[in-house]
């Protein structure tokens, strides 16, 4: 199957402004969350929020891991998604090959092997291969 690199493209911009977004809206969420004062790592976080421009240093600051876990998820969910299109696909070819199958069947025709071989996805056997 072939992947789609234009889609995948327009995907990483997509990518680039959910990290932006992400870590902003963390930033935020720290900056109102009233018991993350008193959390190791969370209250250093929250003092920050409450400096001149502590917002977007935060933001800038968290733009990194938020970007490194976006990507990490937006790379599964592609994997996940291109693998249920391969077996979709992969189902539709075994189905269209049985069917095949049938008419051919119903109306009497044996192909030779060499052509059942490329019609049905089948390896030849070696007592089928014609000696060289």
């Amino acid at each position: 199957m072939e992947t789609n690199e234009s889609n995948r493209s327009s995907w990483r911009f997509v990518d680039g402004s959910l990290s932006v977004t992400a870590s902003m809206a963390i930033a935020v969420a720290i900056s109102y969350c009233q018991s993350c004062a008193g959390l190791w790592g969370l209250g250093f976080f929250k003092g920050l929020t409450e400096k001149d421009d502590g917002i977007i240093i935060l933001g800038t600051l968290l733009l990194f891991p938020t970007t490194v876990a976006l990507y990490g998820v937006l790379q599964m969910w592609f994997a996940a998604k291109e693998a249920v299109e391969k077996r979709a696909m992969e189902r539709g070819r075994r189905k269209e090959r049985e069917r095949i199958k049938r008419v051919l069947a119903s109306r009497g025709i044996t192909p030779p092997p060499e052509i059942a071989s490329i019609i049905f996805d089948e390896p030849e056997s070696d007592a089928d291969r014609p000696q060289r």
